[in-house]
């Protein structure tokens, strides 16, 4: 199996806000999660939205997907169209009006990870043993640790890490960090939600690894760990092999 997801309302919240996409498209691993803001107006249909935006223009614009030159600009355009499905939507429903999502998209081309990612949803790299973050986390918390004004440890239990200071459905033009990585055939590629990440830890993500041979298995590994751990809140965790054929 190369690529497996799950997503889990969990114990306490009443409805699942987060929502997922993973699928194969001109021989591209596109990967997609977003977690519609807790306690908000129709957090989970505008996670559901950007999702099914995000995917629907992929499969539209499949040539776009292999373009490496001008993928930067292809995001950042799917982006744009995800934030105004939501924007639009809002407008017509006013009950729903305020709405946002994060929205996190990985794009597997051979030995080549493209990301783009607006809010505090995660991108990893697993490699061997070892796991990197390659997304930044656009909240509070995290601004003051790249500020220098509090450390890692802090933020993980500062307030202001459930501040968000990106996210669809707010602006009307987005600019989305992107980021590209070199990547090596048995690498793993995980996009998780924060009702997943912050309830495990780095011996956790490579304890689920030694099952690496079926992403589902890992998958619900980390799901479980993540329970056990305190999770309260919705948890996603989508991951992806990356292969010698094409990812097909």
């Amino acid at each position: 199996m190369i690529y497996s997801g799950v997503s889990e309302k969990g114990p306490v919240r009443e409805r699942n806000e987060d929502s997922y996409a993973v699928s194969v498209i001109n021989g591209c691993l596109c990967m997609i999660v977003a977690d519609g803001l807790g306690g908000e107006v129709s957090g989970e249909i505008a996670s559901k939205l950007a999702v099914d935006t995000v995917m629907n223009l992929f499969e539209q614009d499949q040539d776009a997907l292999k373009d490496q030159e001008h993928l930067q600009e292809f995001l950042s355009s799917v982006f744009n169209k995800a934030n105004k499905a939501i924007l639009r939507y809002g407008n017509d429903h006013p009950e729903s009006r305020g709405m946002c999502t994060t929205l996190t998209v990985a794009v597997l081309n051979g030995l080549k990870l493209y990301i783009s990612h607006i809010g505090d949803t995660r991108a990893y790299l697993c490699h061997k043993r070892e796991i990197q973050k390659l997304t930044n986390d656009h909240n509070k918390a995290a601004e003051l640790v790249r500020n220098g004004q509090i450390s890692e440890a802090e933020a993980k239990i500062h307030p202001g890490r459930h501040v968000l200071v990106k996210v669809l459905g707010e602006n009307v033009y987005l600019k989305p960090d992107f980021f590209s990585y070199n990547v090596s055939y048995g690498d793993i590629v995980l996009l998780c939600s924060d009702g997943l990440y912050s309830f495990i830890g780095k011996e956790d993500f490579i304890a689920a690894l030694n099952n690496r041979k079926d992403l589902k298995i890992v998958c619900g590994h980390l799901v479980d760990t993540a329970l056990k751990g305190g999770s309260s809140d919705n948890l996603t965790v989508i991951a992806g092999l990356v292969r010698p054929d094409g990812n097909i």
